[in-house]
């Protein structure tokens, strides 16, 4: 964390010095947005009811040689028409702060604060959301130097927290298996070597330390374990728009005390593996991706570290900068570290329409799918149900977005991660 107070402190400078020099360009936008959706099963497992939504947002851009800064907020105010749920008050907020020191320096900082009373506030990678609450935060930090004309390192430090509100006396009368608070904290060096003019060879080595505590308490209470990672990788840009990475290696995990504290946590050491490949194609028209990753993921809810499998594709569309189609579904299993029998296993889908009336104003529709089933190790030692529910859930919504300020352009278009 201390590294990246310091580059944080270091990207202030660069700050206010880009701002001082000629012109940089600064955007402000402001948004509200009325959502009206179908919902077949609030809270994943609440039953249907009509949900509307108001999410007024913001957001400031900061465009100079030297320093970028993105950031923006979003509070949604959901409503229940049949009072499923309680009326839920969500907030995301977003900061990323990139400067160029050197004309060989980069350095990166980003933050992600999200609060969701209500669950499907929050896509999770992996994993769908119990039912309740979520405080849930991504920081990480970068510095990259271009060591010579073909050599690149670079330096990440990611931390994840995730912390789960108290069940309700209702809640716990069920028998609601307790949440785990969680944090995962990743430290990465890599390097990249420049082949060919398409072509790519990256190093790497990971180091992972996962820490849990009991539900509204503490994410940081027991520490679990630690992973050490090598990797290898490589990229190879097939057409100016269409490029393919992936990058793999051993895994080694080690079981910590703290893990004692946890049912069903591992009580050894072992050897597993991780993959991470992407397969990316943007043009101005279209965009596109399949991504897959198996690795070890923290801060879940389960207490302890969980293996996850996670294929996802998507299709873009836009046309006459007005129109803007897209499409994409995925498929996703997890289980307990490091190789215990698969817990969860599901489906989601996405698909969302949207057209730009004038610059100020869009109308969209969209429709998501979330289907989890429990599996084998789904059930922790001694507990009467699983931590999270067998869930099939159906969102179809229309959307209004009046949008002012920079943003009420055209939207960027990109294929996101």
């Amino acid at each position: 964390m201390r590294t990246l107070l310091s580059i944080l402190a270091v990207l202030a400078g660069l700050i206010a010095a880009g701002s001082a020099s000629a012109e940089p360009k600064q955007e402000l936008s402001v948004a509200a947005g009325i959502d009206s959706a179908y919902d077949d099963n609030v809270f994943n497992g609440r039953g249907p009811d009509y949900v509307n939504r108001i999410n007024p947002q913001g957001s400031y851009h900061l465009i100079d040689p030297k320093v970028k800064v993105d950031a923006s907020y979003l509070f949604g105010y959901w409503t229940y028409a049949f009072g499923k749920a309680d009326n839920s008050y969500n907030h995301r907020a977003n900061v990323a702060i990139e400067g160029h020191p050197t004309r060989r320096l980069t350095m990166r900082v980003s933050d992600e604060f999200a609060r969701a009373e209500d669950p499907g506030f929050l896509q999770r990678v992996g994993v769908v959301a119990p039912q309740i609450g979520i405080i849930d935060n991504v920081a990480d930090a970068t510095i990259g130097v271009a060591l010579a004309p073909r050599w690149y390192a670079a330096g990440t430090y990611l931390f994840h927290m995730a912390t789960f509100d108290a069940f309700s006396a209702k809640q716990v009368a069920q028998g609601n298996t307790a949440l785990f608070d969680g944090g995962e904290h990743d430290a990465d060096v890599a390097f990249n070597y420049g082949v060919t003019r398409k072509d790519d060879l990256h190093f790497g080595a990971r180091v992972q330390h996962f820490t849990a505590g009991p539900q509204h308490e503490s994410f940081a209470r027991w520490d679990l374990a630690n992973t050490y990672s090598p990797s290898v990788g490589w990229k190879h840009q097939f057409l100016r728009d269409l490029d393919w990475s992936a990058d793999a290696g051993p895994l080694i995990y080690q079981e910590l005390s703290g893990a004692l504290n946890v049912p069903g946590s591992p009580r050894d050491s072992g050897v597993t593996w991780r993959l991470g490949s992407r397969l990316k194609w943007a043009t101005p028209t279209w965009r596109a991706s399949v991504n897959y990753t198996h690795d070890l993921l923290g801060a879940t809810g389960a207490g302890s570290a969980i293996w996850a499998d996670y294929v996802y594709g998507q299709v873009g569309y836009h046309y006459l900068e007005r129109l803007d189609i897209s499409v994409g579904s995925g498929y996703f299993r997890n289980g307990r570290a490091i190789d215990q029998a698969f817990a969860f296993d599901g489906v989601t889908a996405d698909a969302l329409i949207d057209w730009r009336m004038i610059n100020n104003l869009r109308i969209g529709a969209y429709y998501t799918l979330r289907w989890q089933e429990t599996g084998p190790g789904a059930i922790p030692p001694g507990a009467p149900t699983a931590q999270f529910p067998n869930v099939t859930r159906n969102v179809v919504g229309l959307r209004l977005l009046a949008v002012l300020g920079a943003d009420a352009k055209p939207p960027r278009r990109e294929v996101h991660e």
